[in-house]
């Protein structure tokens, strides 16, 4: 499980390193071109995340916060080489 923070109609799109949310609890925020309409917001996020992580969109599943700015996302696949790829992307 990962907790994403989206930021829809971003002029530039991408990985933005790690935020802290609500609670203390941290976030990887992801940079989204699509408006938050019609689902096209959560789309990009799962197509940009599955490209990062190099894995199948099909591995990526939306658990909550489909009408939200905060996400959390299933990741399907080797637990200790999504952490290790999320680790990279959260240094860069």
């Amino acid at each position: 499980m990962l907790a994403i923070k989206a930021q829809p109609r971003a002029k530039t799109p991408g990985i933005d390193g790690v935020v802290e949310g609500p609670n203390g609890r941290y976030f990887l925020k992801i940079k989204l071109r699509a408006k938050a309409e019609d689902g096209a917001a959560n789309a990009e996020l799962l197509a940009v995340l599955a490209k990062a992580l190099g894995r199948p969109k099909a591995a990526l599943t939306l658990e909550t916060g489909a009408s939200a700015r905060l996400k959390t996302i299933r990741i399907a696949g080797h637990a200790d080489a999504v952490a290790a790829r999320l680790t990279q992307l959260a240094a860069s």
